[in-house]
């Protein structure tokens, strides 16, 4: 035994939470107390901390009391507390995303799955007459032509989420009427340096106190509904522009609701995509190596006849890395080379020998795995191996996956209706409406307009024609909306009937063929 003073977790700052300041006896806090009797410092032995790594006072997440200020102001701790945070996660958000094949590939699955060939906008309204509903159907078609909506801007607008966890699309209007579809850096949205002239020129200071935390511009007490957006086009923010909520959408993930920002979707799951990415890295590159190599020779000890190619005349390859000036040496292996271990010296196989590749190969799997449960992903579309998966039974409307990728398209339809709105506030300020005579607040009440998705499950056609055509005769469907679920454009499809229609038909929705004409004989009798 030595002679220092006995352990004391009173003492140890990590075990606070088990001894609290105001429950410690004398005996404990006295610096004159008397030293513990040797038996008892034998049987204390070394502390173990209980608190498991990462949610414990030691660990990247340390256990703070929650506090009010948490999540005041448009804070969420902990995920982030200030603009250097979101910064931060961005930066190693954008890199796993775009440098990593397999978030590469789940981005794109997850689009398709979601988008398919893309929505469909269609305005309606049973109340307003034709003519509105006419023209605010060619803003929409125009829109979507113009900023290529289907197939690129949509995709972009998801990849964006997921990856920044936040997507920031404004609207411009064109002098010949259109409107313009532009995306903004999230960096661009930050706190103004002095906002009181900001405030004084917009005319919002009787309206409440402001707050401009995060580059939202919001009321200090309801930090859910935005009043608009400050923008920087330039590092110093000498070039800075305000934009209105109606002239801007924005889009969150993966915070609550007075959280004024979002997180990426590769935040949880960072350390797992590293992890998979080094582990495919080193497991390819020695499995690479190993098949250079034909075999290894291992002569006996008292042989010393040189066999094979010793190590001295392998080439060895000088390169410069960029980051420094220095020389690193990389020894290549030719295909088919047969290793001679150098005298005194014998061949080991390293822990990637090619019996222990498959453990490699589980641990792989089991990161992917974890890797898809963020999107409720089925094994097969996360790594690439369906050979313990059923496609059919992946794919159904009641697995997860098509569950969360249904609310994957309610949260986009809601953003592309408030958006396509805001395209048609634009067009009745810039007089696409002025020859009708209607006000913006008469069209919002009047017009409905209506987002079209596509089906994510898969599902049988001739079933789901059978479906249809009982649920058509019940008249518990629409023909548009069949269309729809079938994933057909009805008005495309009714002017492509209109076309082929024969002149025998009476109409469109007849496809019975005429009766035959009597024959000679019949005429005859």
């Amino acid at each position: 035994m030595t002679d220092q003073a006995p352990f004391c977790p009173a003492e140890d700052p990590s075990w606070g939470p088990f001894f609290p300041s105001s429950r410690r006896s004398p005996a404990w806090t006295s610096p004159n107390r008397a030293p513990l009797p040797v038996d008892l410092q034998e049987r204390w032995g070394e502390p173990v901390e209980p608190r498991e790594a990462g949610f414990g006072a030691d660990g990247p997440l340390p256990a703070i009391p929650a506090a009010l200020d948490d999540r005041r102001d448009g804070r969420c701790v902990p995920l982030y507390e200030t603009e250097s945070d979101l910064a931060r996660m961005r930066g190693s958000a954008r890199r796993l995303a775009l440098l990593t094949p397999v978030a590469q590939g789940a981005l794109d699955s997850l689009a398709n799955y979601i988008f398919g060939p893309g929505f469909t906008v269609r305005v309606e309204g049973n109340d307003a007459p034709p003519a509105w509903r006419g023209v605010a159907q060619r803003i929409l078609d125009r829109f979507a032509d113009d900023n290529d909506l289907a197939g690129l801007c949509d995709r972009e607008l998801h990849h964006r989420t997921r990856e920044d966890g936040e997507a920031f699309v404004q609207l411009i209007s064109r002098r010949d009427g259109g409107c313009r579809l532009r995306f903004l850096e999230p960096e661009q949205i930050t706190e103004p340096a002095n906002p009181r002239p900001l405030e004084d020129w917009l005319g919002v200071t009787d309206e409440g106190v402001s707050s401009w935390s995060f580059g939202v511009h919001t009321l200090a007490d309801d930090p859910a509904t935005p009043l608009g957006y400050h923008i920087i086009h330039d590092s110093a923010g000498r070039d800075w522009n305000y934009l209105a909520v109606d002239q801007i959408e924005h889009l969150r993930r993966n915070v609550p609701r007075n959280a004024k920002r979002g997180v990426s979707d590769f935040l949880v799951i960072q350390a797992d995509l590293e992890r998979e990415a080094v582990l495919r890295r080193n497991t390819a590159e020695g499995a690479a190596l190993q098949a250079a190599i034909a075999w290894i020779l291992q002569p006996n000890s008292s042989d010393h006849t040189p066999l094979g190619i010793p190590r001295s005349e392998i080439p060895v390859v000088h390169r410069t890395t960029p980051a420094t000036t220095a020389y690193e040496r990389v020894r290549r292996y030719p295909p088919g080379t047969i290793l001679r271990p150098s005298a005194g010296l014998e061949y080991k196989p390293g822990p990637l020998g090619s019996e222990r590749i498959p453990h490699f190969l589980q641990v792989g799997q089991a990161v992917l795995r974890a890797i898809g449960l963020r999107w409720n992903m089925p094994e097969y579309l996360i790594s690439g191996d369906a050979s313990n998966a059923s496609y059919a039974s992946t794919l159904v409307a009641e697995s997860p996956f098509v569950k969360a990728r249904e609310a994957d398209q309610q949260y986009f339809r809601r953003h592309l209706q408030s958006l396509c709105w805001k395209v048609l506030q634009l067009a009745w300020r810039q007089g696409a409406f002025g020859h009708l005579g209607v006000s913006f607040p008469q069209l919002l009440h009047s017009l409905n307009v209506q987002v079209g998705v596509p089906a994510v499950a898969s599902r049988d056609p001739l079933g789901l024609a059978q479906t249809h055509e009982l649920q058509l005769r019940l008249g518990l469907l629409s023909r548009r909306t069949a269309a729809a679920q079938a994933g057909l454009d009805y008005d495309q499809e009714q002017r492509n009937r209109a076309e082929e229609t024969p002149p025998f038909l009476s109409s469109p929705d007849s496809l019975s063929p005429p009766e035959e004409p009597p024959s000679h004989a019949d005429t005859a009798a």
